[in-house]
């Protein structure tokens, strides 16, 4: 039996119901290819062994291109999951970093589902634009946007994963919590804030073992041979090596085990389960 039941999205098996005693895990997922995304998360929520309920979410005042009918269908809105309690929110990353916070057509909700985190969570992660707009949002850190992209397997303070991204955090600009892993030519890579139990992270320990290239060979097509390459992730016969799994592994263990424990009333009960 898999230790992660996905209970919506585009990949959610045929009346998936969720486990008991699992971990209810709510994601933003603004990542363009969704059910990729909803396969990593699968793949490194299975590898860590805890149980865990994903339900996946789209902003209501976000405008989709292409199948929107479709993904509408398949996530919940922020209001059909306002009042429901859940062990802990993650925010994907997105192809936003080079645009201003403020033409971001859900920013204003993103606001106000972070906001609403405190009450309904006991835990959050942020991961690479996500990070970058919430340490904005919440007052942690600011990030500076760069011209050349960052992109490649990286390790930093004992922590590998792939990054890409056109985007900083500078560690001095680091405001409240702790820089966990950084270095001063890729800045704050893993940065948490205690008070709120919220984890920043500029990366993908997620990312498939090809997502990098996927990406890569989209950025080629688009921009040619001004496309940087990865670093540190093909082989010798360009093949893509995963070379993170094992920290991705370490990372979301101790992330989940880290979540606070809570005692639900019979009223919450009866919304996750």
């Amino acid at each position: 039996m898999s230790s992660v039941h996905i209970l919506n999205g585009l990949t959610a098996p045929v009346d998936s119901k969720p486990q008991r005693n699992a971990r209810n895990i709510l994601i933003l997922n603004l990542m363009p290819n969704r059910a990729v995304t909803e396969q990593q998360f699968v793949q490194a929520f299975a590898a860590t062994g805890i149980p865990v309920n994903l339900t996946f979410c789209l902003p209501a005042t976000h405008h989709i291109r292409q199948h929107e009918a479709e993904l509408r269908a398949k996530y919940r809105s922020f209001d059909q999951v306002r009042k429901q309690y859940f062990d802990a929110l993650i925010v994907t990353g997105a192809p936003l970093d080079r645009v201003a916070f403020n033409t971001v057509d859900y920013w204003p909700e993103l606001q106000d589902i972070l906001a609403w985190r405190h009450d309904h969570t006991r835990g959050s992660l942020f991961i690479c634009w996500g990070a970058y707009a919430a340490g904005k949002i919440d007052g942690i850190f600011t990030g500076k946007q760069i011209d050349r992209k960052i992109t490649g397997v990286f390790t930093t303070d004992g922590y590998t994963m792939p990054q890409s991204r056109y985007f900083i955090i500078p560690q001095e600009s680091v405001k409240r919590g702790s820089v966990i892993a950084g270095n001063s030519e890729l800045g704050a890579t893993i940065v948490t804030e205690p008070i709120s139990h919220s984890t920043y992270v500029a990366g993908h320990f997620e990312y498939l073992t090809g997502t990098l290239a996927d990406e890569y060979n989209r950025d080629r097509h688009k921009n040619g041979a001004k496309a940087p390459r990865p670093v540190n992730y093909f082989a010798a016969d360009l093949r893509p090596r995963n070379s993170w799994q094992a920290d991705a592994k370490r990372f979301y263990t101790e992330w989940l085990n880290a979540i606070p424990k809570q005692t639900r009333t019979n009223k919450e009960e009866t919304i996750n389960v």
